[in-house]
């Protein structure tokens, strides 16, 4: 049966109804490495309406990207830009339509940057555009760049993944850098990954500028962009919230690993994973939200010694309920019934538009956090987190809870 542990400091606790109570125990009378957490929203106090091993931690998968857009929107703000800057060595000349002198193109972690057939197809067309770097180029009359291209990834360290993760994730995301463009991918289309990203993104600059009628001809290295290098173009990302909007439906796992290591360097000054993460646990520690066996070790779930809590997940959520920025843009962000990660589950007319939910998956586990509203406009808060037994059937309990709570089974208890 099903075992209500005491609610967190603010939250009371009602008996779950006897249908919700056996939609859950049914699984775990068998599959008891299972944690779920049911919060109802109600104004000033949310009721706890379902509890299993609340505090328990188990392993998130993806699910560990809602840690990840929170952290990200709370360090950054919703309205945050990237950025990437081309500038021009300080004793670089123009003379006539050429500029003699080094072009040095230098990133701040933009996941997006991408020219316009990648972002067409992949990116909604809303991404940091190449071509706005080669743009005021041309505007200044150069149509000439004796010079190399230096690339300046400095922004974060050099690690193409997370160090901790197995060798076969190695497919699992793209290499990083803070210089990168088409998402570390080769060519328009999302299939081989780049060797070097800061190199691939000199050829890639190099092409947007002959695009706009600039050749250029001479090296393209990796280096540091000096001091008093003179600015001559900056392209900006799309606001943070749109990114989030794109990596949670998806469960992108770039986009989640690039937030994390954008978190270290913003928060922190240093471009790396570890930094990342642990501003995340200190940010989020802060808040309350953090129970104390959970483990951040990336942004994207895939590290095999993540943990969460249900409960971590619930107040998360239910926070984010509360505040109209970071919040929902968080919740907006998820996948709703029949979209992205969701595209086969919760499709039912008048129940797609109910539930906004990040699921998770990786070997043996199975999770799904979110909210959902039932008809009369009450909304619920739930994390439910299967480390153990069918997929299937770990996919049917959550979805039978779910369906349960739109249905209004817990509105009145």
């Amino acid at each position: 049966m099903c075992v209500a542990a005491a609610p967190a400091l603010g939250v009371r606790s009602a008996a779950p109804p006897p249908a919700l109570a056996s939609a859950l125990s049914d699984w775990t009378t068998t599959n008891p490495a299972t944690s779920a957490v049911v919060w109802r929203l109600d104004a000033g106090e949310p009721v706890e309406v379902l509890a299993y091993k609340p505090t328990t931690p188990r392993r998130p998968a993806s699910t560990m990207k809602v840690i990840t857009a929170t952290s990200g929107l709370l360090a950054l703000s919703p309205t945050f830009q990237f950025e990437t800057r081309l500038y021009a060595s300080v004793n670089a000349v123009q003379e006539g339509t050429t500029l003699t002198g080094t072009l040095y193109l230098k990133g701040f972690g933009d996941p997006t940057l991408a020219n316009p057939v990648y972002a067409r197809r992949y990116l909604s067309g809303t991404a940091g555009a190449l071509g706005t770097l080669a743009r005021p180029v041309r505007d200044l009359g150069i149509r000439s760049i004796r010079g190399p291209i230096v690339v300046d990834e400095g922004f974060f360290d050099n690690v193409r993944n997370v160090s901790s993760w197995p060798s076969r994730y190695a497919t699992e995301c793209q290499p990083l850098s803070a210089m990168t463009v088409n998402q570390s991918y080769l060519g328009d289309v999302r299939k081989r990954y780049v060797k070097r990203p800061p190199i691939a993104a000199g050829v890639r600059l190099r092409q947007a500028l002959k695009s706009a009628g600039i050749q250029q001809t001479a090296a393209i290295r990796s280096g540091r962009t000096p001091a008093e290098g003179r600015l001559l173009a900056t392209a900006k990302s799309p606001p943070l919230k749109r990114i989030v909007a794109m990596m949670l439906p998806d469960s992108d796992n770039f986009l989640a690993e690039m937030l994390t290591k954008n978190v270290g360097a913003y928060a922190r000054g240093q471009g790396t994973t570890a930094a990342g993460t642990a501003h995340a646990r200190s940010l989020l520690g802060s808040k309350g939200i953090l129970d104390p066996g959970d483990v951040i070790e990336d942004g994207s779930g895939l590290g095999i010694h993540n943990r969460l809590t249900a409960a971590t997940l619930v107040r998360v959520l239910s926070l984010a309920d509360l505040e109209p920025e970071w919040g929902s843009a968080l919740i907006d962000g998820l996948p709703t019934g029949g979209t992205g990660t969701l595209k086969r589950r919760f499709r039912a007319t008048g129940l797609r538009s109910r539930v906004h939910a990040k699921t998770g998956y990786i070997s043996g586990t199975s999770t799904l956090a979110g909210v959902v509203d039932s008809p009369n406009g009450t909304r619920y808060a739930f994390a439910i987190m299967m480390n153990q037994g069918s997929i299937t059937g770990a996919k049917a309990t959550q979805d039978a809870i779910v369906t349960l709570l739109a249905a209004g089974i817990a509105d009145g208890v």
